[in-house]
């Protein structure tokens, strides 16, 4: 396949698509590596998805011929390489299993710095915790024995607490925000850095930078995915989630990482099976919830989106659901308690001056509540689940924008909306965070770009366990929605 036809796969086809190619043997089995260390050499300096990068990223590149002109010198000298001694070790995969024991080799991932990675720093996006550690999280774990490369940790906000990830910047215009907190994991596989990567999600952090960058975000079930060597901020609301190019490269990463841990006790080991009518599709849209408040331009994206399911025979109903106060207000009376007696050392010690901003101050009030509030909030929470397990189990999925406005500028603390003003966070939390309260499966997916050539996206969500089967649903709606575009022309400002 020629070099030119390789950079358009590399650059449009799913990470499923092209394990295939190379699969069948018509795309080299390190070209993936190799054009993910060239877009790094090239574009992490203004984007700066990456807090710490594998070493062995800049070789990858150096190795390639036809890489960037910042590493085209050292790719010249290894350009005639055509022995097995002159290709670097990593790159050399002819001692590695390959097919079903190895389907990720060699395939380039990000990690949150909030996962630990081995012999890698951890720091959560702060300079209070500095700690490299010695064993991997089990989720790196379980890529590692697919054969994954790490290719370092990736930008958070600072303690996930936040949804705009400083300074990384979004692919699709720099001078935007990637979403967060799982933002430099978006902004990574968005501009081809990576073909995924790994977040967390409390309140939206995985499915927010995913609309904002235009590619899936997956959250599964609260406790599908083990949380074993991840940094809490919240141990009720918090999931580790996947953000890929594509819903069956979700689903892919999702096979490779679900499942019991016997050393993560809330990991659940039930799943829900649920028998589905032949060629019937039932969504639900909360429309009270978000109509008045949502803005024009991103309504008239999400109703092109309705339409086109609706002209391919998907049935779409209506239902009501309890007002964002409520969702907020157990957000936060049970986040912040579980947040502070984390961090504790740090509020109350020397290291809280090191806080950036003002988070310190913002992790405070979590002292404040008492245990009653706490309990009171959980067994709301509980309740809650219980109404909406009952309320959606007649529809295949809920329907509804993954944000409420257009990717906001860098430097914006409030966003318009149709009714007034919010704080960033809420305007870009109030679709999402009901799902975290509730820990049920959610998945953001593109649908389209608005008048600025910026992202929007749509969610949907399923029942708790039912993961294998939103996923489904999602494949369905990504086929008529349109989905992946592809990379964006770089760079956008």
């Amino acid at each position: 396949m020629g070099a030119v036809l390789n950079e358009q796969l590399l650059e449009q086809a799913s990470l499923v698509t092209l394990l295939k190619w190379v699969q069948s043997g018509n795309l080299q089995a390190d070209a993936l590596l190799r054009f993910s260390a060239n877009r790094f050499a090239s574009l992490e300096p203004e984007i700066k998805a990456f807090l710490y990068h594998n070493p062995d990223f800049h070789e990858a590149a150096d190795v390639n011929p036809s890489a960037n002109a910042t590493s085209k010198t050292n790719a010249n000298q290894h350009a005639n390489a055509t022995t097995k001694d002159d290709v670097p070790q990593y790159l050399d995969t002819t001692h590695q299993p390959r097919g079903s024991e190895r389907p990720l080799d060699l395939v380039p991932i990000g990690v949150k710095d909030m996962i630990d990675v081995a012999l890698m720093p951890t720091t959560g996006g702060s300079a209070v915790y500095q700690y490299t550690p010695s064993e991997d999280a089990a989720v790196v774990a379980k890529l590692r024995a697919a054969g994954a490369f790490i290719a370092g940790k990736t930008n958070t906000q600072e303690l996930a607490f936040g949804v705009v990830t400083e300074p990384t910047r979004n692919p699709w215009g720099l001078g935007h925000i990637p979403g967060g907190s799982s933002g430099g994991s978006a902004a990574a596989v968005a501009s081809g850095m990576t073909f995924a990567a790994l977040g967390t999600d409390t309140g939206g952090s995985v499915r927010i930078p995913a609309a904002c960058c235009n590619i899936v975000g997956f959250k599964p079930t609260v406790g599908r995915i083990s949380k074993r060597g991840v940094m809490p901020l919240s141990t009720t609301f918090d999931h580790v989630g996947v953000l890929t190019r594509t819903v069956a490269d979700a689903r892919l990463l999702y096979d490779l990482l679900q499942g019991y841990d016997a050393q993560d006790l809330t990991t659940a080991g039930v799943v829900r099976f649920r028998e589905r009518p032949p060629g019937e599709r039932r969504l639900a849209i909360p429309w009270s919830y978000f109509k008045g408040t949502i803005r024009r331009e991103t309504m008239s994206l999400f109703q092109t989106a309705v339409d086109k399911l609706k002209l391919d025979g998907w049935t779409i109903s209506e239902f009501e659901m309890d007002p964002f106060s409520l969702w907020k207000s157990l957000q936060l009376q049970i986040r912040l308690p579980e947040a502070y007696a984390f961090h504790q050392p740090v509020l109350e010690g020397p290291r809280r001056s090191l806080l950036k901003g003002d988070l310190a101050a913002r992790l405070d009030p979590g002292k404040q509540f008492s245990a009653l509030d706490y309990v009171t909030a959980q067994q709301t929470r509980l309740q809650k689940i219980q109404e909406y397990t009952s309320k959606l189990a007649e529809f295949d999925a809920v329907l509804m924008p993954t944000l409420l406005c257009p990717v906001p500028e860098v430097g914006v603390l409030e966003v318009e909306l149709a009714d007034g003003t919010l704080p960033v966070w809420e305007a870009l939390t109030y679709l999402t965070m009901p799902w975290n309260v509730l820990g049920f499966p959610a998945i953001s997916l593109p649908c389209g770009l608005d008048a600025t050539a910026m992202p929007a996206g749509i969610q949907l969500v399923g029942l708790s366990g039912e993961d294998d089967y939103i996923l489904d649903v999602a494949e369905g709606v990504e086929r008529v929605v349109g989905g992946w575009r592809g990379l964006p022309s770089l760079p956008r400002r």
